[in-house]
């Protein structure tokens, strides 16, 4: 009897032992093998692209590029973007690799075209100089496909990226140097040049900057794109009234850009003087209250009027032959600000330096009483006092300048022209002259 309760309590353990063992085929997969099996999937889909893909991406420091990638089973990726007229031109090939991070993750890890945007050195990505460059990406993890659109999501500064698949065509197109014609285009096109809209009738003002690779209507509403083909790609819709544009389209044969209302082109036309922006208080009401002071940076405005230009290069020109020590100096202007002085009047300040002390700078106050017609905006100029100090020493070598503005109405309003990304821009419309006219960026 006690070898049979011995026995029954072997058999019981060895069944216990048998039900506890583990299983060796779970139902669900093992997480290394699922994400293996991503990532197959994923190298798939960037090979799947015969023709390649055409990338776009925002960057939060501003701007907006396009991309051309063609993926290649052994992780090497060839690339042209319109980042600049060379990068557009000539490909690039580098390394690429996928991996498992927090999700199956594109990673750019050879230095190509799409690390430009993010480079710290100012003077490469043309970011602000905080080393952040555009503040952009080359890491990207997949986020979702829709068609032959793919999404990213950045993995450091969570920028968005879109790839479309592209036909051999479009391929071809973006090969044989269609980005960089794109860019060529838009520049004789509309760089330099006073733009705007009819809507309802009424010119509207626009901006397209190549360069800051942005675009605005009336100064109310803009956004950042990216150069396509035929086609500038806009980050987000522009919105102005009871119209909205999601692209800016090319004319390739006439050479212009247009929106569509409908199925209606909305030419974006050439005009020879700014188009007064209707903001209210208007400009001229909150001169020396709002807006202290307008600074001229030639170097920063890219649509001032040739006829200003030439009064300006004379003026510096003239400028430079100011004698140190019996030989000229070549001195020469820095910037221009006119301050809006709470009695009035307006300082016309050339800021100039002279070669010899170079880490010094002058300024030369030209003051004039400013009569300014309180309903049109229009304002006349005489000088108020005569020049002392060092604008009584650059008074003859810079009549050019100091003529101009004595010289002509000028009409004084906000307008919509090259300038630094984010500027309010005050112009001075040449009443006598409408094609001449200058601008700067109004400061408080």
């Amino acid at each position: 009897m006690k070898m049979k309760k011995i026995l029954t309590y072997i058999f019981l353990l060895t069944a216990l032992m048998y039900g506890c063992k583990k299983d060796n085929d779970p139902i669900l997969e093992d997480p290394d093998t699922r994400l293996s099996a991503e990532l197959e999937k994923d190298q798939a889909l960037l090979l799947s692209a015969n023709d390649g893909w055409l990338a776009t991406i925002y960057p939060k420091g501003g701007k907006g590029f396009s991309f051309y990638f063609k993926f290649a089973a052994d992780g090497k990726v060839t690339m042209l973007s319109d980042f600049n007229t060379t990068t557009a031109g000539t490909s690039a090939e580098s390394s690429y690799r996928l991996k498992a991070l927090q999700r199956p993750t594109l990673i750019f890890d050879g230095y190509n075209y799409i690390h430009l945007p993010a480079d710290p050195n100012s003077a490469v990505s043309g970011g602000s100089s905080t080393a952040l460059g555009l503040t952009s990406d080359f890491e990207f993890a997949f986020t979702g496909q829709a068609g032959d659109t793919v999404k990213f999501e950045g993995t450091f500064n969570k920028n968005y990226m879109s790839m479309v698949k592209l036909s051999n065509a479009q391929a071809q197109t973006i090969l044989a140097g269609g980005l960089k014609k794109m860019i060529d285009d838009a520049n004789a096109a509309v760089t330099g040049k006073i733009l705007f809209i009819m809507l309802d009738n009424k010119q509207i003002p626009v901006s397209l900057s190549v360069a800051g690779k942005s675009v605005s209507i009336a100064g109310q509403t803009s956004s950042a794109f990216a150069f396509g083909l035929n086609e500038l790609t806009l980050k987000n819709p522009l919105k102005f009234g009871s119209y909205s544009f999601d692209k800016v389209y090319w004319e390739p044969t006439d050479k212009y850009f247009y929106f569509l209302n409908g199925n209606a082109k909305v030419k974006i036309e050439i005009s020879p003087a700014p188009l007064p922006l209707e903001t209210t208080p208007a400009l001229h009401t909150v001169l020396g209250t709002r807006w202290t002071s307008m600074q001229i940076n030639v170097a920063n405005l890219s649509e001032l009027s040739a006829d200003f230009l030439a009064k300006y290069n004379a003026a510096n020109t003239s400028l430079g032959t100011l004698p140190t020590n019996g030989a000229p100096g070549g001195r020469y202007i820095e910037y221009i600000t006119l301050l809006f002085n709470p009695n009035g009047t307006v300082t016309f300040q050339i800021r100039y330096r002279n070669p010899a002390s170079p880490s010094s700078f002058f300024n030369a106050d030209f003051i004039y009483n400013m009569a300014l017609d309180a309903n049109t905006g229009i304002a006349k100029f005489t000088l108020a006092a005569t020049p002392a100090g060092n604008a009584s020493t650059i008074r003859t070598y810079v009549t050019a300048l100091t003529d101009y503005f004595a010289g002509a109405n000028f009409k004084i309003a906000y307008i919509a022209a090259g300038a630094p990304s984010g500027a309010t821009v005050g112009g001075f419309l040449n009443q006598n002259n409408p094609a001449s006219f200058f601008y700067g960026v109004l400061q408080q």
